[in-house]
């Protein structure tokens, strides 16, 4: 959720919902004029946002992203296999082979 640039999330009491018509930048502490609240600017400013996120993401039938674009979760991952015993061959574990062989056979070259 992206909440418009100008939205008065640190000017507006997160008690009772009145807008401060100014609030410097130096300060930190928000105390609202009708309830008497008295909090941190930014945890006031982040209580607005979070009530602001539940509002808009309760307003669709559809979770959404960052981009807001439907987000549609998979109903299923993949899914594990276990593997039969004796399928694989005696010997390999599973690791790549050193590098310049093919398995774990030793190559010779005939002359």
């Amino acid at each position: 959720m992206v909440a418009d640039r100008w939205y008065p999330s640190s000017k507006t009491c997160s008690s009772c919902g009145v807008v401060r018509a100014k609030l410097a930048l130096s300060e930190r502490t928000y105390t609202c004029t009708l309830c008497g609240l008295v909090l941190d600017r930014d945890v006031n400013a982040a209580r607005n946002l979070a009530a602001l996120a539940v509002t808009v993401a309760g307003s669709g039938s559809e979770t959404r992203n960052g981009r807001g674009a439907d987000r549609k979760t998979p109903l299923a991952g993949p899914v594990a296999v276990k593997r039969q015993p004796g399928t694989a061959k005696a010997g390999n574990t599973g690791t790549v082979p050193p590098q310049g062989r093919t398995s774990n056979h030793e190559h010779t070259n005939a002359s």
